[in-house]
């Protein structure tokens, strides 16, 4: 056990980044009920890493974050105005249907390029396990600044989310648009080692997990992000042990915690 600490010490450190900011994220994204947002902001950030892999452009180039960027930043500005344009129309369908033709794009991109599977598999698996340092530094730097950002308005964030349905105002526009934004840069820096499909998990499942067990905010998010640091250690060392697939071993295991957490609550009752 103890010899595998080197190997799996940076990817550990960079999924319990991910569980404490991405906690914080999906109770906002809870609340607001925009459960698939993440997905598809992960998915446009993978849409502009798929263009640059299909003009040969390398994926940890400047040009590769370049496209990502732009597509996450016309996302932000789409959806923050889709809302007060078309209200009549639920956001989550917005949401998909952005998911849906982002997804329809990167696979149209790499069609006719020399491992476009393997690209599209890898972009919803993530090598999380490959992460370097230097990719953990960036994602903790990112983090940090979206941190402390968020926590200098945080009554604004926070009251825009608990009374999210409730009334729309113009202003909100630009809380919104900072919103998608600072989210969608840590799936940036993140999309490429974590993959979609963890990202995702790492947004939703802790964040309903705290909701389960809390009612105030910052318990939610202290419970959350501890059962995703939980969930980032099990998972790590089940997939190298057992040399199983690490972002499907990850989801797998945070699945698990939330049964446990549900069942556990369900005992609580009775």
């Amino acid at each position: 056990m103890i010899e595998i600490l080197p190997f799996i010490a940076a990817p550990a450190v960079a999924c319990l980044i991910l569980s404490i900011t991405m906690a914080y994220f999906g109770l906002h994204v809870l609340k607001r009920e925009i459960i698939f947002i993440d997905l598809s902001m992960a998915q446009l950030a993978a849409l502009g890493t798929t263009l640059a892999f299909a003009w040969d452009i390398p994926l940890d180039s400047p040009k590769s974050q370049f496209f990502s960027l732009s597509l996450i930043i016309a996302g932000a500005v789409f959806f923050s105005f889709v809302r007060f344009l078309i209200p009549k129309v639920p956001q989550e369908a917005v949401i998909g249907i952005i998911y849906v033709v982002s997804s329809a794009l990167a696979i149209l991109a790499v069609d006719q390029t020399p491992h476009g599977a393997e690209h599209i598999k890898e972009l919803l698996n993530g090598s999380i396990l490959w992460i370097s340092w230097v990719g953990v530094l960036k994602l903790t730097g990112i983090c940090f600044l979206v941190g402390v950002f968020h926590w200098i308005f945080q009554n604004r964030f926070q009251q825009i989310s608990n009374h999210y349905r409730e009334k729309l105002s113009k202003e909100q526009i630009s809380w919104d648009f900072l919103f998608y934004l600072s989210l969608g840069l840590i799936v940036v820096v993140s999309v490429k080692s974590a993959g979609i499909f963890l990202i995702f998990s790492f947004l939703i499942i802790p964040a309903t997990c705290g909701l389960i067990f809390s009612n105030v905010f910052f318990n939610q998010w202290i419970i959350g992000a501890t059962v995703g640091a939980l969930g980032s250690v099990l998972g790590i060392t089940l997939s190298t042990i057992l040399d199983l697939p690490t972002g499907s071993t990850l989801v797998a295991v945070l699945g698990m915690l939330f049964l446990i957490s549900l069942s556990i609550s369900q005992i609580r009752k009775n």
